[in-house]
């Protein structure tokens, strides 16, 4: 379980459309590679699924919350819990390449945990 306090970043994930809570962590300090990971996540006491950017290059953890209206919360601490390895940390040549990666990490993040909780229930 990786747990970090909400601090500002950026903003490029919420201009584009896919808002994210960046957690003051140094990555070094993690066992897990860089990449892009399905996730859990908790926060205020709720469950979300979630997409996990670790950026250790950048020294950067940015996590995105499904279904969660990102509001201020900065100086929030915020759980997350790694389950899968989807992609790598890739460069982008444009928005554009940005947005097809994103929305193809978001999509097999989305089936990953849809396949794993139908799967424990069966």
């Amino acid at each position: 379980m990786i747990q970090g306090v909400v601090v500002r970043g950026d903003g490029i994930g919420k201009a584009l459309g896919y808002p994210t809570a960046n957690l003051d962590i140094d990555t070094k300090k993690l066992s897990y590679s860089a990449g892009v990971y399905a996730a859990s996540a908790i926060f205020d006491s709720l469950s979300f699924d979630a997409a996990l950017i670790i950026n250790k290059e950048k020294n950067k953890i940015e996590v995105h919350l499904f279904g969660y209206e990102h509001e201020d919360f900065y100086g929030s601490v915020l759980s997350v819990d790694p389950i899968q390895k989807v992609s790598e940390i890739e460069q982008w040549e444009s928005e554009e390449a940005l947005m097809a990666k994103i929305n193809n990490d978001i999509a097999m993040i989305q089936q990953f945990l849809y396949d794993k909780r139908h799967n424990e229930e069966n």
